[in-house]
Parts: C-alpha cells; sequence; structure tokens
C-alpha cells in the first residue's frame, strides 16, 4: 500500500494545502463563465468534480486510482449530478486537441513528470483555455535526503521553487503565468466534515494505516518548514507567440 492506496483507503476527498474550503474559496474567486468545460485532473473521490456539476458546469474527471474513482462515481450517483469520469495519467490524457475551456489541478502534477503532464494541459486546452493548479512548492533549502524522502513516502517526483513553476509553464507554451495564491508554509487545515465520505473502516485498525501516519507526521515535522505551496494560472495563448 502507498500513500494514494492509503488516501483511497480512507475515501479522503480534499487532501490538498487548505483542504476543500482553501477549493471553494479558489472557485470562488475565479468566477468561471457559466456552462463552460471544466476538466478536473486528480480528480480523486470526485468531491469537487461534483460541486462544479451542481453549479452548471459541464465536468469531465479524471484519476488513475481506480479505487478512487469507483467512490467518486458512488458519489456522483448520491448526489444525482452528472460527470463523466476516466481512468487515465495525467501525462497521457485520452482526450482530443482543443477540447476544454478550464483544466482545475490541486496536487497532482508534483506526482508526474511535470512537463509531461504540463504540455498535456495545454494540448486538451482551447485557444485561451485557463489552466488553475494549486502545487506544493519548495519554500526552504532542498537536499539530497529530503527529496528521496518524499519521492520514496509520497510518490512526489517534482519539488520546485515557484519561479521554477513559472519558467516551466511558459517553457510549455502558456502565456499570462500569474500566482494567484501563494503561502511559505503547508498552514493549516481546519475541520472538514464531507457528509458522502466513504470510508474503508475495516482499514482503520490496519497496522500498515497506523505505521504510514507516523512516518507522515514524521515527514511534515521535519521538512515542513521548508514546504509551501502555490496556485498557478496561466492561459493558453489564442495565437502563437503571445508569450
Amino acid at each position: 500500500m502507498d500513500y494514494h492506496d492509503l488516501l483511497a483507503r480512507l475515501g479522503e476527498g480534499s487532501a490538498h494545502p487548505g483542504g476543500f474550503s482553501a477549493t471553494l474559496q479558489l472557485l470562488d474567486s475565479l468566477s468561471l463563465p457559466a456552462r463552460v468545460h471544466v476538466l478536473e485532473i486528480g480528480c480523486g473521490t470526485g468531491r469537487t468534480a461534483c460541486y462544479l456539476a451542481r453549479q452548471g458546469y459541464n465536468v469531465t474527471a479524471v484519476d488513475l486510482h481506480r479505487h478512487m474513482l469507483d467512490k467518486a462515481v458512488r458519489r456522483a450517483r448520491k448526489e444525482r449530478v452528472d460527470v463523466r469520469f476516466i481512468q487515465a495519467d495525467a501525462t497521457a490524457l485520452p482526450l482530443p486537441d482543443n477540447h476544454v475551456d478550464v483544466v482545475f489541478i490541486e496536487s497532482v502534477t508534483i506526482f508526474t513528470s511535470w512537463r509531461k503532464a504540463l504540455a498535456e494541459y495545454g494540448r486538451v486546452l482551447k485557444p485561451g483555455g485557463l489552466l488553475v493548479d494549486r502545487e506544493m512548492v519548495l519554500s526552504g533549502r532542498k537536499t539530497e535526503l529530503m527529496s528521496r524522502r518524499l519521492k520514496r513516502f509520497y510518490g512526489i517526483r517534482t519539488l520546485a521553487t515557484v519561479s521554477a513553476w513559472k519558467k516551466q509553464l511558459r517553457g510549455c507554451g502558456f502565456s499570462k503565468v500569474e500566482v494567484k495564491e501563494q503561502s511559505r508554509t503547508m498552514g493549516k487545515w481546519g475541520v472538514d466534515h464531507d457528509p458522502l465520505r466513504e470510508m474503508d473502516m475495516n482499514w482503520i485498525e490496519d497496522k500498515n494505516i497506523q505505521r504510514m501516519s507516523r512516518t507522515n507526521d514524521r515527514l511534515l515535522l521535519r521538512y515542513g518548514k521548508r514546504l509551501g505551496y502555490a496556485v498557478f494560472t496561466a492561459r493558453v495563448p489564442i495565437e502563437a507567440g503571445t508569450n
């Protein structure tokens, strides 16, 4: 069992800095036009995707983890909303070019080969389309040991500064790259009540989960002050050469 298996078993629907309340605040600040086509990448148990669908958006949601998607489908049925769920890798999206208006991501790209993932986001976005990506960023000194431990436990593949993220986004063809929100710490997450959270109760007393929870606490205690987060927004140029 890895970190993503753990989140799936626990039914965690908002495993990112700030939790679901931060998601709601972000979406409110974006003021997305009505009925646009939103692609959520790394939808997990479908909490955000279902919320977007309730707001009247055309929603496609992608996740690689089958157990997460199964819970997402059941959530959508309970909420009686229409979401198209797809099992896929962020670096190989089974969608046509110029297909969606908005790509929305929270704490997913760090687990991928970011150059490939960002290129895919740009490919599926329509000209002028909006990318919104909340990711963990490096806010202190990074060591080889730190990188190795975070990669081994969480599966993190990309741990970079805000300036490196902006440079990579521009290098992948995005324009109007902005940092909408930034914190030099991960911050504290409040109590997040999810009435449709679906936990696998038989795993709660599992020794692997208890061990992983202790490891998570130790890693955050040791490296938390060197980690922050940022929300990046960027556009696909309407015409080439507008970066």
